[in-house]
């Protein structure tokens, strides 16, 4: 894939033009806090949610190519990778080796898509850098929204979230219509900010039910700026038990944040179904590998017994011995993995299977 897109992309025109072009961002994430975010991604149950939390945290934060690369190895779909590497670009630090991300996509019609989008981008006028902006505008209620500036009292973090940061990527949870899927970002969003008061009155607002909203403050309360002033979250809740199991709730000593454990790793039936079905679809044996390796390599977590059913949608030995011995690096389970040499049709692979699991 590499080479082939290598020698394509030499008969494409320059792919940024000269000049210095306006920096907002001039270094990248730290790599350990990049890695907490990388996880945040991956944690998420679905490619929907996979996106909208890999977009907020590229609207927000400075990345390299390499981590914005990262993060777009975490999808399964290639159109979410695009829509994930072009909101990506303009908080990049040396968007001049954008080309790099384009290793990161199983079609050249996307990659060239978004050559096209990052060509668009870099021949704008030095003197204006085009932020990510959400097309959606955000109403949040007219309530009694503390201060935060002047605060001086107990706090769990160091200071809130920017204002424009924050609206960003509120937007992106307003884009989503489901309840669930808004609660489990808002969730998420609380985890990985600092925020004040009146910010997490705002996004709770995003949620109809009120038990979703106490269940939100329950996880943002560890990530809570101005911890005195959160008796004006007491707004959000119209009905006297939920308003009553709020304020008992402030009215305990906040514990401290724990340490994050180890998570489970695992690829749950419905998406290796969707996994599977993604793989069948493809026509020709080398975009097949192509993509399943991507998948593997953006999951990480298969078990031996899925990794025995991918191998089975390949017809020839020879590109089932590819993917078995890709998937070793990528499967939980690894003193079974003998049993995956039961695919094959030939004693040959097999032996060549176990040679390679010898040496590992």
């Amino acid at each position: 894939m590499k080479a082939r897109l290598f020698t394509l992309l030499l008969l494409l025109p320059v792919f940024f033009a000269s000049g210095q072009r306006p920096q907002r961002c001039d270094v990248p994430l730290p790599d350990h806090i990049f890695k907490q975010k990388q996880r945040s991604v991956t944690l998420q149950p679905t490619e929907e949610l996979r996106l909208q939390v890999a977009i907020a945290i590229a609207s927000k934060n400075c990345l390299s190519v390499m981590q914005v690369k990262s993060l777009a190895d975490q999808f399964i779909d290639d159109y979410s990778r695009l829509e994930f590497a072009k909101a990506a670009w303009h908080n990049t630090v040396d968007q001049e080796n954008y080309y790099f991300v384009y290793d990161a996509f199983a079609y050249f019609s996307t990659v060239f898509m978004l050559h096209d989008y990052v060509q668009t981008m870099d021949s704008r006028p030095v003197d204006y850098l085009p932020p990510y902006e959400p097309p959606l505008s955000l109403n949040f209620p007219a309530l009694d929204y503390p201060a935060f500036e002047n605060y001086r009292g107990p706090s769990n973090c160091n200071y809130p979230i920017r204002e424009d940061d924050f609206l960003r990527l509120a937007a992106q949870v307003s884009a989503n219509k489901s309840e669930q899927n808004r609660l489990l970002l808002l969730s998420q969003m609380a985890q990985n900010n600092c925020l004040s008061v009146a910010q997490a009155m705002k996004l709770s607002s995003m949620l109809q039910s009120e038990p979703n909203r106490l269940t939100f403050f329950r996880t943002a309360i560890s990530t809570i700026y101005d911890l005195g002033n959160l008796q004006f979250g007491a707004q959000m809740f119209a009905h006297i038990p939920n308003k009553a199991a709020y304020n008992e709730m402030i009215s305990r000593p906040t514990p401290a944040p724990q340490p994050i454990g180890p998570v489970q790793c695992f690829v749950s039936d419905e998406e290796f179904s969707q996994i599977i079905n993604s793989i069948k679809k493809e026509s020709f044996n080398s975009t097949k590998v192509t993509l399943t390796k991507q998948i593997l390599r953006s999951k990480q977590c298969f078990t031996t017994r899925q990794v025995k059913e991918i191998v089975k949608l390949f017809s020839f030995d020879d590109s089932r011995l590819e993917i078995a011995k890709y998937a070793w690096d990528y499967t939980i389970d690894r003193d079974n993995y003998y049993q995956v040499a039961d695919v094959f049709s030939f004693s040959s692979s097999k032996e060549n299977l176990m040679k390679f699991l010898e040496g590992k």
